[in-house]
């Protein structure tokens, strides 16, 4: 391969258009050139990235890092635990009803419910459970 700028031994082959704005053409760049197209100056990247994240979140996708509680990760796909839903649903009804997180924790801990490191449920994961939830019901009331 021969570098389409240059005429050096090519390593890469580029996209013109991103990938993520619907590109599939590529042209065979050496590493000078590849990086001289991604200089910040011509290139912003994190908007790229973040366009591309977006992306695999509208398409169902993982893009990495750790699930919260109630999702599970299945052939790079994000899909909810329908166990773990059931759980959740349970824990709000329980508040909802005036108990407070470590009751609730106490109480899953004691049906030998575990997060997800292997643990009994504790009062910190029962708060960041609700805080999830409350944060994504804001958004689908709005």
């Amino acid at each position: 391969m021969v570098c389409f700028e240059c005429g050096s031994q090519a390593d890469h082959a580029h996209h013109v258009v991103p990938r993520v704005l619907g590109g599939t053409q590529t042209v065979n760049l050496c590493a000078p050139c590849h990086a001289k197209v991604h200089s910040p100056h011509l290139l912003r990247t994190s908007e790229l990235t973040k366009a591309a994240l977006q992306k695999r979140r509208e398409q169902g996708l993982s893009t990495g890092g750790i699930l919260p509680y109630g999702y599970t990760r299945e052939d790079g796909r994000i899909s909810k635990n329908l166990k773990e839903q059931k759980i959740i649903k349970q824990m709000l009804k329980m508040r909802d009803e005036g108990m407070k997180p470590m009751q609730i924790a106490n109480h899953f801990a004691s049906l030998g419910v575990k997060n997800r490191s292997g643990n009994p449920m504790h009062s910190k994961g029962v708060q960041k459970i609700f805080k999830r939830y409350d944060k994504n019901e804001e958004r689908s009331d709005s």
